[in-house]
């Protein structure tokens, strides 16, 4: 290296020269019996050779004979190098001195240097150390298997990020075009619908770990009828809360992977989870957002629908259920738990107007009927709500979600006797698809 003949000679304290070992390229590490010879000669040696921040490029083993005898400084060569060309500086170096390395040396550093973007480089490895193109791609055939791993994974939890394009998406994971990115969606959405047939085995060479736990949904946690019984391990307290397992669910049915989903009733988060394991992208907003959530922005949804926002695949509505939760969230008039009935309906309306108006594909809303406090009156709100979409959506399921707890006092229950009043017990969770 010409840089190396024309660096001057100068002497450096030791205590100042760094020795890296993860920089050094034989593989077999330092040989002892080298530096017992080199400490027998100590004038004789020849200078090492150091870069800019004193880490050693050239002349390990003549390094550990002056440690070994206590020398206080040595002579040294320093070049500008970056810190991660010295390991292959370092082979070549000997490689053009006449050393003799392993195969494995050569192999090691292969291994290090090679990047799938740098053709380039790439050449350069295999003309300067001798490896054969084909011996070349062999020894790096694991390594690429990861990155491209890796790129996948970086690729997919790009595409839950709804504000990202395609194109972007592609130039930020070293893709010229979207083509790459629209192939990459279009393999995931084929596996899926066939995950469950797919070995561990299967799974793990798709380079993809979250196809692993979609299978461990899809065998266990799948719903197979549309009574949807409490969730099971489901310890989240928070009031109204809607249960993940049933959100999971929810999407299996009623998305695709990589689907746009909107709440804006978010609560405690329930969706931004569901979304995540089931490799959806969500948009969340709540009148009141969890502060421990920074995924939640703040929005009234009774102004209508966030500005910039893109048109989601499903909307996914769990407002409060009337005055049963009057005060629950808020004291805000805008509240739909503090509304009258009459204003409830109309904001309600005004929101479907709008994701009609929007040509949203599906829209999925929970709610269970009110049973007024004293004379227990029935109202059933779902069949209000189909009737302000006005035909241009058709239900596409109905879910019965059973309450796992008795939801009336004492007098209530005497009441519905002496009245002959069947008390509900039940949520529904309906869901409507565009005409």
């Amino acid at each position: 290296m010409d840089i190396i003949s024309s660096a001057e000679v100068k002497p450096v304290k030791i205590s100042e020269i760094i020795f890296d070992k993860n920089l050094y390229s034989r593989t077999g590490g330092i040989d002892r019996n080298a530096v017992e010879d080199y400490s027998k000669n100590i004038i004789t040696m020849p200078p090492i050779v150091i870069n800019q921040n004193n880490k050693i490029v050239d002349g390990v083993h003549r390094y550990h004979a002056c440690l070994k005898a206590d020398q206080q400084s040595m002579n040294v060569k320093q070049i500008e190098l970056p810190d991660e060309d010295i390991k292959l500086a370092n082979l070549l170096i000997d490689i053009q001195s006449g050393v003799r390395h392993p195969i494995q040396d050569k192999k090691s550093i292969i291994i290090d240097l090679y990047d799938p973007q740098n053709s380039d480089q790439n050449k350069m490895l295999m003309d300067e150390l001798g490896v054969p193109r084909a011996t070349f791609y062999d020894w790096t055939s694991e390594k690429r298997s990861l990155m491209q791993k890796r790129v996948n994974q970086a690729i997919a939890i790009d595409l839950l990020n709804p504000y990202l394009t395609q194109q972007e998406i592609a130039e930020q994971n070293g893709y010229k075009d979207r083509n790459a990115i629209v192939r990459f969606k279009n393999m995931m959405c084929d596996k899926i619908p066939d995950i469950g047939k797919m070995s561990h085995e299967e799974l793990q060479e798709a380079d993809l770990d979250f196809l692993i736990e979609y299978k461990k949904f899809v065998e266990n946690d799948l719903l197979l009828y549309n009574i949807w019984n409490s969730a099971k391990g489901d310890n989240n307290s928070h009031f109204g809360h809607f249960p993940i397992l049933f959100m999971k669910n929810l999407l299996y049915y009623h998305t695709e992977p990589f689907d746009l989903v909107y709440d804006p009733f978010a609560g405690s988060g329930t969706t931004i989870d569901a979304c995540r394991e089931m490799y959806r992208q969500c948009i969340v907003s709540d009148l009141k957002p969890d502060k421990s959530r920074p995924e939640i922005f703040e929005h009234d949804i009774t102004r209508g629908l966030p500005d910039g926002m893109p048109k989601p695949d499903l909307v996914f509505l769990d407002p409060p259920y009337w005055k049963q939760a009057e005060g629950k969230y808020s004291d805000s008039a805008s509240d739909l738990a503090n509304m009258s009935l009459d204003d409830f309906y109309s904001a309600m309306g005004k929101l479907f107007n709008e994701l009609t108006g929007r040509g949203v594909e599906r829209i999925a809303l929970v709610i269970a009927p009110t049973q007024y406090p004293n004379d227990l009156n029935f109202e059933d709100h779902i069949f209000k709500f189909d009737k302000m979409l006005d035909g241009k959506y058709e239900i596409e399921m109905r879910y019965i979600l059973p309450y796992s707890t008795q939801q009336y006092n004492g007098t209530q229950v005497e009441i519905a006797k002496e009245k002959k009043i069947c008390l509900n017990t039940i949520r529904d969770l309906v869901v409507w698809r565009l005409k």
